[in-house]
C-alpha cells in the first residue's frame, strides 16, 4: 500500500441484526466506519462489540440488513477481493506450534497467491516491509511460542499488515497484556495509522486507553449505538452511568489531555457523602 496515499475503502453497516441462534446480539444497528480513522468500540460485556468486529469481517453472517464495502454487501463479494481490502486479527488468534514469527507472516500474503502458493517479489517485499515495522525482522526465525506477549501480538500484528489491507479490524489486541506492553501495541498501530493514513478498527476494554487513541469512540449498550463521536463527546459520566453501570468522574488526562474515566466505588462514594 502506498504510504502516502489515504484510505478510500468505505465500511458501513446498514440495519445490521447478528445472532448466535435466535437471540439477537447486534440490532437494527447504523454505522459508517470513518475511513483513515482509528475507530475504538466499547462497551460492558455482552453488549455486541466482538461480535459487531465478526460481522464487518464478514465472519458471521447477517440475520438481516448487511455490512457494506464501498457500497457492495460484503457477503455478495469475493472471498479473496474482500481479503486483499479488510483484514482482521482477532481476539485469541492461534498458530500451529513451531511456527516461526517469518512463517506466520508469510500467511498474510495468501490473498495474494496464485493456486499453486509461489510467492513473488512483492510478496516477500511485504512479509520484510511488515517485520521491520514491528520491529520483529530479528526475532523472524524464532518460534511463536517463545516469544513474550507483547512480541507475540506484534508478529499477529505484523501478518495482518503483510496483507496489504487498507482496513485493520482487531479485537482486543491488548488482551492479557500487562500495561508497558498494551501501550506498546497501542503506539505501534497508532504509529501505522499516521504514517500510513489505515482505517484501524478495534475492540478495547480500558476507556482511558481508548480515549487516548481513537479518533472516534463508539459506544455500544445491548446490541445498538448509545453514542458515537470524538472521545470528548462520548466518554460522559451520563454515558459510563447508563453503559457501564458505573458512576465516575470524568477528568483530563494530565498527558494527553483526553476523557480519563476516574470509577467511584460504593466505598469512596460513602466516605465522600459522610458527615466530617
Amino acid at each position: 500500500m502506498n504510504p502516502s496515499k489515504a484510505s478510500l475503502h468505505h465500511l458501513e453497516t446498514r440495519q445490521l441484526t447478528l445472532s448466535y441462534g435466535s437471540t439477537p446480539v447486534i440490532l437494527d444497528l447504523n454505522l459508517a466506519i470513518p475511513p483513515g480513522k482509528i475507530t475504538v468500540l466499547v462497551g460492558a460485556n455482552g453488549c455486541g462489540k466482538s461480535t459487531l468486529l465478526r460481522g464487518l469481517a464478514r465472519l458471521l453472517k447477517p440475520r438481516s440488513g448487511a455490512v457494506y464495502l464501498d457500497g457492495t454487501a460484503i457477503f455478495k463479494l469475493p472471498t479473496k477481493t474482500v481479503a486483499q481490502q479488510l483484514g482482521i486479527l482477532p481476539q485469541h488468534p492461534t498458530a500451529p506450534e513451531g511456527l516461526t514469527v517469518r512463517e506466520l507472516v508469510v500467511q498474510g500474503r495468501y490473498p495474494y497467491q496464485n493456486w499453486w502458493g509461489a510467492r513473488s517479489r512483492e510478496d516477500e517485499i511485504a512479509i520484510e516491509n511488515a517485520l521491520d515495522t514491528c520491529r520483529m525482522s530479528e526475532l523472524a526465525e524464532r518460534p511463536l511460542d517463545s516469544l513474550s506477549g507483547g512480541q507475540r501480538q506484534r508478529a499477529w500484528i505484523a501478518m495482518a499488515l503483510a496483507q496489504d489491507t487498507e482496513i485493520l479490524l482487531l479485537d482486543e489486541p491488548t488482551t492479557f497484556l500487562d500495561l508497558a506492553h498494551q501501550v506498546e501495541v497501542l503506539d505501534l498501530l497508532s504509529e501505522l495509522h499516521d504514517s500510513q493514513e489505515r482505517t484501524i478498527v478495534m475492540v478495547l476494554h480500558d476507556l482511558n486507553l481508548a480515549c487516548r487513541y481513537a479518533d472516534c469512540l463508539v459506544a455500544i449498550q445491548r446490541g445498538q449505538i448509545y453514542a458515537q463521536g470524538a472521545p470528548e463527546r462520548v466518554m460522559t459520566e451520563g454515558m459510563l452511568r447508563d453503559v457501564f453501570g458505573l458512576e465516575s468522574r470524568i477528568v483530563p488526562d494530565p498527558v494527553a489531555g483526553t476523557p480519563m474515566c476516574i470509577p467511584l466505588s460504593r466505598r469512596v462514594k460513602a466516605q465522600t457523602h459522610s458527615p466530617t
